[in-house]
């Protein structure tokens, strides 16, 4: 047998489980999205710190690129003027300088007035251009670039890939590249990337047999030395010597100043993925333990979610078992005082204050329920006294009658005439029982017969037919009022009862001289059966009666077996075992009429 106190403990914790797995789920999406957006921002965080960090790599790369380039120019000057404090070479170096100085891209000569030398005495004098130069001079500048050349290649501290791009001379209109012994190719010589707001270029360039080299292109200008009498970079000042006659003025020397210098310096890109990859390494690393410290820190939240919904669960089950019970207090309290109802006393022992509210409609039912349980008690004892007391009238007739036939010999017709009487008794007795035993048959719910269809004219007619010799031996006049062939479904046996029940108790409450009208009528919506009388009628208080077991209308009567207040009960019941409805008018000293109606 289930228990209400362990199904409601486990429709609760249902629904406990259900919300707390809903909770759970809002909880674990919306931490998970948290934690998803907290690693998106993580990520692009690392993201543009490896970015940064890559940037400044290719940076630093580039920055030792320029570094090399601009030492190498820095070198190139160095060995092509020198450092010296001695005037002749100054001058030497300054004379080299005047060869570059004319001297463009395209190896043009550009008109200068004037030279100016230096003496043995150091002192600068002044010469014109078409006397000072000459071949002496081409072969120095010569010399000099071949020697700058055989030291480059002869240094081990200049890097693998590096290109210089030496301005023209007089015998050599084009420029002169010196570059790398250890690179057996020449570095392409393109300057297009340079503009005038920049001195150098970076660019990418691919080398068969070796890759793809990062290159840069760096510009450099040539300073012209710094001599007595001529300012750095500038046309010296003429000073002729005050023994020489001094020629007009030529006027200032102009100073476009020399060609640049080009150094290309390169290094191989794979020197740079070392340092890349290690940097993405760093990355994703970095990317893996913020992921990884996500998944954790989220599956840590979903144990102690889980953690604290047990807890929770755990507890609503005792507390809910607790609580369930002092909630059932008022209903065992209920039960309590049901038990304590017996065939004595069907007074339920409990007031509906003591009880909750749910409870009120439950202890109205069970009270009404009781009172007409006392009730049906009442009546089934009151039932078995009449029964008994409709027994006893009778047979002590029969004994009296037999006692007084045998107290002296009689004759053959007294016997008779006795035996006539015992046998009227007995044939009273058998109707009791009879209608006793119908309604025991109702009582226990049997099955009737199968509906079939029958003509209501000729049932009900059949039924005056048998009445009417006993309605004209009251002095009644049975009067029909029935529709020719007329077909209803119904239980015939079951609806002639009814009609001789009816039909009985019209005849035995009637006036002498009264009327007795049978009517019947088919609608649509079912069969109408009417009996009239005009008998001493009943009131309201007996209307509310005439349908209980061996109630009779006039206690005054004596009533016979055949009349013991069970005729109109066994009517009620077979109208009902019909699915039928059973009513009564009457008014007192004017007659009742009898109305059932059976739907069809």
């Amino acid at each position: 047998m289930p228990s209400l106190r362990r199904s409601l403990i486990v429709y609760f914790l249902v629904l406990v489980g259900l919300a707390l797995g809903g909770l759970g789920l809002l909880i674990d999406r919306f931490a998970a999205s948290a934690l998803a957006a907290r690693l998106h921002a993580e990520t692009r965080r690392i993201d543009a710190e490896a970015d940064a960090a890559r940037e400044k790599a290719v940076d630093k790369f580039d920055d030792q690129l320029l570094a090399d380039a601009k030492a190498l120019a820095k070198e190139y000057r160095n060995r092509m003027w020198g450092v010296t404090a001695d005037p002749r070479r100054l001058a030497d170096r300054f004379n080299l300088a005047m060869q570059l100085m004319p001297l463009g891209d395209s190896g043009a000569v550009w008109p200068t007035a004037a030279a100016v030398v230096f003496t043995q005495s150091g002192g600068p004098q002044a010469f014109t251009r078409w006397t000072m130069f000459g071949h002496h001079y081409n072969g120095l500048l010569r010399d000099k670039y071949e020697s700058i050349r055989s030291e480059f290649q002869l240094s081990a501290d200049h890097p693998d890939f590096y290109q210089l791009h030496v301005p023209p001379t007089r015998d050599a209109k084009e420029r002169q590249v010196l570059c790398s012994p250890k690179q057996p190719f020449e570095l392409p010589a393109r300057f297009d990337g340079l503009s005038a707001d920049t001195d150098h270029h970076f660019d990418d360039v691919s080398v068969a047999g070796v890759g793809t080299l990062r290159r840069v292109v760096y510009r450099s200008s040539f300073t012209l030395p710094n001599v007595p009498g001529r300012p750095a970079g500038g046309a010296p000042s003429p000073s002729p010597r005050p023994d020489r006659p001094r020629g007009p003025d030529p006027g200032p020397l102009p100073n476009p100043g020399p060609p640049p210098l080009f150094v290309q310096t390169a290094f191989p890109k794979a020197a740079l993925d070392p340092v890349l990859a290690d940097l993405a390494d760093k990355r994703d690393t970095q990317l893996a333990t913020s992921t990884a410290e996500s998944e954790d820190a989220l599956h840590r939240l979903r144990l102690r979610i889980a953690g604290i919904g047990g807890v929770t669960f755990l507890a609503v089950v005792v507390g809910g078992w607790l609580l369930t019970g002092i909630g059932l207090a008022p209903l065992r309290k209920l039960s309590d005082a049901v038990s304590h109802v017996n065939e004595k006393d069907f007074r339920l022992p409990i007031e509906k204050g003591e009880l909750t509210t749910e409870l009120v409609p439950i202890h109205d039912r069970l009270t009404q329920s009781l009172d007409a349980l006392r009730r049906a008690f009442e009546r089934e004892k009151a039932a078995v006294a009449d029964i008994s007391h409709e027994l006893r009238t009778p047979v002590a007739g029969m004994l009296a009658t037999m006692d007084v036939a045998l107290r002296k010999p009689r004759t053959a017709d007294q016997y008779k005439e006795t035996l006539t009487e015992c046998r009227a008794i007995a044939k009273q007795l058998g109707g009791l029982v009879e209608r006793v035993m119908t309604l025991a048959y109702l009582d226990a719910g049997h099955a009737h017969a199968p509906p079939i269809p029958v003509d209501i004219g000729e049932l009900a007619g059949g039924c005056a037919a048998v009445i009417r010799p006993l309605a004209t031996a009251h002095g009644l006049t049975l009067k029909t009022d029935l529709p020719p062939e007329v077909e209803f479904t119904t239980d015939p046996d079951r609806l002639r009862e009814v009609l001789m029940n009816l039909l009985h108790n019209a005849i035995e409450y009637n006036r002498p001289g009264g009327i007795i009208t049978l009517r019947a009528e088919r609608d649509a919506a079912g069969l109408t059966v009417e009996v009239a009388d005009t008998g001493i009628g009943m009131s309201d208080d007996v209307k509310a009666k005439i349908f209980d077991r061996f109630f009779r209308a006039d206690p005054s009567r004596t009533a016979t077996g055949a009349h013991a207040g069970l005729g109109l009960a066994i009517v009620k019941e077979a109208v009902g075992r019909l699915g039928g409805t059973i009513a009564v008018d009457s008014t007192p000293a004017d007659g009742s009429t009898f109305r059932v109606r059976l739907p069809g």
